[in-house]
């Protein structure tokens, strides 16, 4: 697909929220941002009032693809019809995937918004090509924008990061920004992202806020405990892991997918050079199995799904000796091993 480079224009408002969820959970998934749906459009345009008819959308500029042949199928509402009286350089962005698709209305477009959608219509082609990386770079530069319009265009875009691309952004981040209606139904998308970037701030004050999360996340199995408990390991280090295996992971009280849910957070912060919280995850892996082997089919896919191989010798020990009585969980460990096996024997 062909892009076209944006010329610069002046085109304030309002993101349209997307139809669709730090890097997703298993028990959460960023929703599609502005960039997945401009990646996925064919035609991509700017439109305002017809001359003819001020309720009816024109396009007059195609970012991408073509003006289009059909009517935008839009009704232009008062509160646009009146934010376009007052400034002749703001504009709708639509776009849609080929020529017959349905029209999206992805954002009102102003002075505030236009050089953003002009830099990322510029990197468009390159982002296509999977260069996710400068992606995110640029997206980190908008976090704590002045327009908060901006700022949760980018908390958006990194909630598509892995963490450990989160890691190593060298992010800025002010918490105070981030704390700003933290707990608002109407803005739980952005939470997840939120609480990583709380654990990345290096500000030791958050540990209670993160503590508590943990804890009322575990034992309602909440959607955002992932977070909470990756966060948590982050700004408090190794320690950390011990103390989940003791508080949570031996607890019979904690259901088993709160557990594989705080196994998927330490397994994210598996595999690094750090060899304190290697040693640590190490640890605590071990003993919590040794006590409880139920918990090996939830080591295996969180630490496969990683290509963390560093448990093969406890599992195949707990396979050995037929403690893991779930199937799924044996197969699960079964086909851990072989790909450990495989990784180590591969030259």
């Amino acid at each position: 697909m062909r892009r076209t480079v944006l010329v610069p224009f002046l085109v304030g408002g309002l993101l349209v929220p997307s139809l669709g969820s730090p890097c997703g959970f298993h028990n959460y998934t960023p929703q599609p941002t502005l960039v997945d749906r401009l990646l996925g459009s064919d035609e991509i345009v700017l439109a305002r009032s017809s001359p003819n008819n001020p309720f009816q959308f024109k396009a007059y500029q195609a970012l991408a693809g073509d003006l289009g042949s059909s009517e935008i199928p839009f009704l232009v509402d008062s509160n646009t019809r009146r934010r376009f009286a007052l400034d002749a350089n703001t504009a709708v962005l639509f776009a849609r995937d080929g020529a017959y698709g349905p029209w999206q209305r992805l954002a009102f477009v102003d002075a505030e918004l236009a050089p953003v959608l002009s830099s990322v219509m510029e990197k468009l082609p390159a982002w296509e090509l999977g260069n996710d990386n400068d992606r995110f770079r640029y997206f980190a530069s908008l976090i704590g924008h002045p327009d908060d319009r901006i700022h949760k265009l980018a908390l958006r875009e990194l909630d598509q990061a892995d963490y450990s691309v989160l890691q190593g952004l060298n992010l800025t981040i002010e918490p105070q920004r981030l704390l700003v209606r933290f707990n608002a139904p109407i803005e739980t998308e952005y939470k997840a992202i939120r609480v990583l970037l709380l654990g990345l701030s290096g500000d030791a004050q958050l540990l209670e806020l993160l503590e508590r999360g943990v804890e009322n996340s575990t034992r309602s199995e909440g959607r955002y405990l992932g977070a909470y408990a990756t966060a948590l390991i982050e700004l408090a280090g190794p320690d950390t892991v011990t103390d989940l295996a003791k508080s949570y992971l031996t607890n019979p009280e904690i259901s088993l997918l709160s557990k594989e849910l705080l196994f998927e957070a330490i397994a994210l912060h598996g595999g690094s050079d750090d060899l304190a919280m290697e040693t640590s995850i190490s640890k605590a892996v071990n003993s919590v199995l040794w006590l409880d082997s139920r918990l090996a089919g939830a080591v295996a896919r969180q630490f496969g799904s990683r290509s963390n191989w560093s448990h093969q010798s406890v599992l195949q020990l707990l396979l050995n000796e037929e403690t893991i009585l779930d199937m799924r969980d044996r197969q699960e460990v079964a086909q851990y091993l072989v790909f450990a096996q495989e990784a180590t024997t591969r030259p």
